[in-house]
């Protein structure tokens, strides 16, 4: 059979395109599941591609080709990309375009059988297996170059979240929950928010930019398992939110890593302005030695430092973060005890102030670095609990 042959043929079956169309779908429709739920113009839409692939195979038949041409790859790259958009596994599509190119070649055979030689058999054969192969890396790669954009889209959507959080553009409950359910996320609240940065090096040159790539691979060596976390990058340095579970593993994972930061309590999304404005303006004024062999300031660290450089905290909330638990009246006596050292300035002539024993008076001291997480032996964490205790209930 040659050229014009096959044309009559390919003719013939273009006077019931829509009927081999439609037993194509149904096919595609049987035994692709993701297919199945497919109604109204997504089924159109099939019902479309499918024509036009079908006509397309049999002119190409007829020709002699044995490739798709460029315009054709091209096209089922964008239907890739659609997909992608609607949210069809690439796995379904291919499936579904291998069903539906096995089905038209058998119903090419059997409307034409009588008619096809051996040369027409091997060269409609050969077209679809090098098709086949075609469609499915195109359609492979416009679905990839798709879920790849969107993923950067929704990225770049759940920075501008937490950006406007970290701004106060974001200033009610209802904002907040709205904006995420448009998202499709579950933010942590109340959250444990971190700023990081890296690290001088020894030779005192500046630090790299923290890039959103190193926080991305900072927030994949803690391995979230809290509530969807959120992270952007502000002024070189990156800031998570994390739920307290991931936050307690995300300061541990600072310890070991190049980095240094700041790791606040656990607060509402509605208070994260004022803490991202706490956080950055420690780690823009912390001495050196203010972050201990763990590189890490806390929120005593922080309201401390503020408090120094005239910065939105009240006395209260700096006694507050740092004393903590010694302000409850059956810690008096642990409250006591650290004024009367860093009054006196040694433990024995603070025990013999306070009459006491010596071993009492360091006991006591241990308790008030357990409670407090601040050891009164200590250059930096001294002189936080003294600023603490200076201010006036």
């Amino acid at each position: 059979m040659g050229y014009e042959q096959r044309a009559l043929v390919g003719a013939e079956l273009a006077r019931d395109r829509a009927g081999l169309v439609e037993r194509i779908v149904s096919e595609v429709h049987a035994e692709v599941p993701a297919y199945r739920a497919l109604h109204g113009s997504q089924l159109a839409e099939v019902r479309a591609i499918t024509g036009w692939l079908v006509s397309r195979s049999l002119e190409l038949w007829a020709a002699g080709a044995t490739r798709l041409p460029p315009g054709d790859v091209e096209r089922l790259r964008g239907i890739g990309r659609s997909r992608a958009a609607d949210g069809r596994s690439i796995g379904a599509v291919v499936r579904a375009h291998r069903v539906g190119s096995a089905a038209a070649v058998r119903l090419v055979s059997e409307a034409a059988s009588d008619r096809l030689d051996a040369a027409d058999v091997f060269a409609l054969s050969e077209l679809w297996l090098t098709s086949i192969d075609q469609i499915c890396e195109s359609l492979s790669a416009g679905h990839a170059e798709a879920a790849h954009r969107l993923d950067a889209d929704l990225e770049r959507a759940r920075r501008a979240f937490l950006d406007d959080l970290l701004i106060g553009r974001q200033a009610s409950r209802g904002a907040i929950r709205d904006r995420a359910r448009t998202l499709g996320i579950t933010p942590p609240d109340p959250a444990v928010l971190v700023v990081a940065e890296a690290r001088a090096h020894p030779s005192g040159e500046p630090p790299q930019a923290v890039t959103l790539t190193a926080g991305m691979e900072l927030l994949g060596l803690v391995e979230p398992a809290g509530a969807d976390p959120l992270l952007t990058t502000r002024s070189g340095r990156a800031v998570v939110l994390l739920s307290p579970g991931d936050g307690a593993r995300m300061a541990a994972v600072l310890g070991r890593e190049p980095w240094r930061g700041c790791v606040l309590a656990p607060r509402a999304l509605t208070d994260m302005s004022a803490a991202y404005r706490l956080a950055d303006d420690a780690l823009d004024t912390a001495p050196p030695h203010a972050f201990g062999a763990r590189r890490l300031l806390g929120d005593a660290d922080a309201c401390v430092l503020a408090l120094l450089n005239g910065g939105p905290v009240t006395p209260a909330a700096v006694r507050r973060a740092v004393l903590g638990p010694l302000l409850s009246e059956g810690n008096a006596h642990l409250l006591e005890t650290l004024r009367a050292y860093l009054r006196e300035g040694a433990a024995t002539t603070a025990a013999d102030a306070l009459h006491v024993h010596a071993q009492t008076l360091r006991y006591r001291l241990r308790r008030v670095r357990e409670l407090t997480g601040h050891d009164p032996h200590r250059p930096w964490p001294r002189f936080v609990l003294e600023t603490a205790c200076a201010i006036a209930p």
